[in-house]
Parts: structure tokens; C-alpha cells; sequence
């Protein structure tokens, strides 16, 4: 089997509502679906979510990317996946939102021809998760009753985003958790916008038992700030930005300068990229959440697949299908209850396209 043509869809995803963390606001993402096809006739499915500002590319540079990408693709076995990332790894650096959809794709690809769903070809630890679901920056007022009717709803773990005013920081945090029951689970995600003596200081104040993490309080590039961070407070400190590879993740857990690490897809260069951070994570001790960035069901079915293979991955943030728009023209997958996602046993990762619907094939 060898790949025959690979080509991309541009979708425009809209969000439900405008959401904001600390270096932007997001009424709408655009996003790729990434098209496999064999000379056999099977087909592969993948997603491409880049966001600048993580992953230092945009759809536009990606689909440019596309003509370099192409050549050392067309032609090989989309079962040799490692062979395949080194490929496009040799010919073209970063791009790894890109890499992640092709990657997800070749997977989709694995799992077809095997006749076995992802979660079982990556290990089959389970075949459901429960994602927590994000509280954007907004006014306190809006973010503590937001809080509390996603309560309501029925989940049982939150992420909070802080990071833009330490003021207001407070007074959301205290009140959420003045407003929710002591059985929520909460996570703090100041996504860069904290200091180490800042980050100290605020987890030191709401020392509780339920808020249980911080995640990337620090900038990226500040790696030397985490281990005297996580020496000072008594929550787990979670990295995301800091580990983008397998190779930030060696270097986070040899320093001591986390508990646990949040993957992302589209950071790692998609499922293998991913399986080689959650090696290095559980090997040291260290834990793994899965994480999003505004993935379609495409996306988020592949991240669940994943998380679902494996044990060590214990957390799950995979709230975007929820804060997006309905995309019709994407189908299975899983089933989402509330906060549980329970994954399709169809082969590879589930989802059905209906090509018919999407416009601008490139």
C-alpha cells in the first residue's frame, strides 16, 4: 500500500461564544482536515489546528508547507509511520501542527486497515475518558456563575484561566471556590502570565485540598523559575508550553521542574509524538493530561484515543467540541455524556467526513 495523493480541507470553526486567555481572544478558529488517500482506495483522516502563537504557524504557512511535505509523502507505506516522521522531520523543520495532522491521519490510516479502533492499537487501557471543561477570562461575575452552571451540568473538574490581572485572579478563584461543592476538582491555567514569586504567592493563599493544579503559570522560555515554583507550593505545577517534545520533556523531569505535563497534539507532531513525551513523563514519575487546543471532533477524537490508551495520561481536557459550533459534516468518533467522551469501536479514529460538505480543497 502506498500513499496516492495527500490534500487538505479548510474549515472555519466557530465558537459558541468569543473566548479569551491571555494572549488573545477567539471568536472563530480556522483549522485543516488533512486527507489521506492509499492506492488501494482506503482513506485517512487527520486535523491540522495550528495557533500561532504556540506553534509558531498559521493555516496559511501550513498549507504553503504542504509543497514540501508532499514529495517525501506521496508514493510510501503510510504503515511505516516513524519512517514517515523522519521524513518530514528531514525536510522540513517545525510545522508540527501540520506533522500532527498528517499524523493523525497515517493512525487513521493504522487502524482502518487493521480493522482495530486507535485506543486499542495504542495500548486499550479504556475506552472512555472525563475531560474537565474550561472557564475563559471573563468579568468575575461571569466567570464564578459560569463555574457554577457547568456544576450544574454535572462535571466534576474545572480549569480556570488567570494570568491578566492579579486582582482579578483572586477574586475569581475564591469565588469559585466559595461557589462550587469541595468535590470539584480545579485546575489554574495562567497560561504564561505569572512570575515564580507571583505563582507562589497566589497558590500559598488557596492552598485547598480541591484546587489541585497549576498549569504553566511561567513564560515558556523562564524553565530555570520551575523547579523553585514547584519547591513552594504544594499543588502539582503542570507544564505546557515548556514541552512541545519528547526532548522538553527529558529536560523538564531531569531538572525536577514538574509534576505533570499537558500534551497537546498539535505541539507534538500529533499520536507519535505524543506516545514518545507520555514514555519519557511515566518513566520519571510524572503524569500526563491530555489537552486541546480548538480541535474539531476530528482533533479531540484523537486525543481521547490516546488518553484512553494509556494509564499515566490521567487528566483530560478535551472541552473544544463543546465550545465549538456543531461541524455537520463530521460524524462518530465518540459519544460525549456530560463529561465523558466513550470512544466508537469503528476502526482508526471513528470519524466519518462528509467531503460533499466542505469547500476550498487545496
Amino acid at each position: 500500500m502506498q500513499i496516492k495523493t495527500l490534500t487538505v480541507h479548510r474549515m472555519m470553526l466557530h465558537l459558541r461564544q468569543p473566548a479569551t486567555v491571555t494572549f488573545a481572544t477567539f471568536d472563530a478558529v480556522p483549522s485543516l482536515l488533512v486527507r489521506l488517500e492509499t492506492d488501494t482506495g482506503l482513506v485517512g483522516y487527520g486535523e491540522a489546528n495550528p495557533v500561532e502563537q504556540v506553534t509558531g504557524e498559521t493555516v496559511a504557512s501550513s498549507i504553503a508547507a504542504l509543497a514540501t511535505l508532499r514529495p517525501v509523502l506521496v508514493g510510501t507505506d503510510p504503515l511505516s509511520i516513524e519512517a514517515a516522521h523522519r521524513r518530514m522531520d528531514a525536510a522540513l523543520l517545525g510545522h508540527t501542527a501540520l506533522k500532527a495532522g498528517i499524523d493523525l491521519a497515517l493512525y487513521d490510516l493504522l487502524g482502518k486497515h487493521t480493522g482495530l479502533p486507535l485506543y486499542q492499537l495504542l495500548g486499550g487501557n479504556a475506552n472512555a475518558v472525563t475531560t474537565d471543561i474550561t472557564v475563559m477570562l471573563n468579568s468575575a461575575s461571569v466567570m464564578i456563575a459560569e463555574a457554577k452552571a457547568r456544576v450544574a451540568e454535572g462535571f466534576t473538574a474545572l480549569k480556570i484561566k488567570t494570568g491578566l490581572d492579579e486582582a482579578h485572579d483572586r477574586t475569581v478563584i475564591a469565588g469559585i471556590l466559595a461557589a462550587v461543592p469541595p468535590t470539584v476538582s480545579l485546575k489554574l491555567d495562567a497560561n504564561q502570565g505569572w512570575t515564580p514569586k507571583q505563582t507562589i504567592r497566589m497558590m500559598r493563599q488557596f492552598d485547598v485540598p480541591n484546587l489541585t493544579i497549576v498549569e504553566q503559570p511561567l513564560p515558556a522560555w523562564q524553565t530555570a523559575g520551575n523547579p523553585l515554583v514547584r519547591a513552594g507550593i504544594t499543588q502539582d505545577l503542570m507544564l505546557d508550553e515548556t514541552v512541545h517534545d519528547a526532548h522538553d520533556a527529558a529536560a523538564a523531569v531531569a531538572a525536577g521542574a514538574c509534576d505533570a505535563i499537558n500534551i497537546k497534539l498539535m505541539k507534538a507532531s500529533g499520536l507519535w509524538g505524543a506516545e514518545a513525551i507520555n514514555r519519557v513523563a511515566e518513566a520519571a514519575g510524572v503524569y500526563c493530561m491530555i489537552g486541546c487546543m480548538a480541535e474539531s471532533r476530528l482533533g479531540i477524537a484523537a486525543a481521547a484515543h490516546f488518553a484512553a490508551a494509556h494509564a499515566n495520561v490521567r487528566d483530560c481536557d478535551l472541552d473544544s467540541v463543546l465550545l465549538l459550533e456543531e461541524t455537520p459534516w463530521l460524524q462518530g468518533g465518540f459519544t460525549q455524556t456530560g463529561e465523558q467522551l466513550v470512544l466508537s469501536d469503528a476502526p482508526g479514529l471513528g470519524v466519518t467526513v462528509d467531503e460533499e460538505a466542505l469547500n476550498d480543497r487545496l
